[in-house]
């Protein structure tokens, strides 16, 4: 019974410094890389053209339903 308690208590610490440490490197270490990966991702979107031709403003359900494959 005591050594089930030790274990728990030590796998239990373990778990919860490991969040700590993690919030704090992430702190420390990863604040001016947050955005740095969604923001390329939108400056690539924004400069995306159009695909498609006359169907370009319709919808994906409404393209499909004109060429019959609902």
């Amino acid at each position: 019974m005591d050594m089930m308690l030790v274990g728990l208590s030590i796998i239990g610490l373990t778990a919860f410094l490991a969040v700590i440490v993690q919030g704090i490197g992430q702190g420390l270490f990863g604040r001016n890389q947050q955005d740095e990966y969604l923001s390329k991702s939108r400056s690539f979107q924004t400069h995306w053209r159009g695909i498609g031709g006359k169907n370009q403003n319709k919808s994906a359900s409404a393209r499909l339903a004109t060429k019959g494959l609902d």
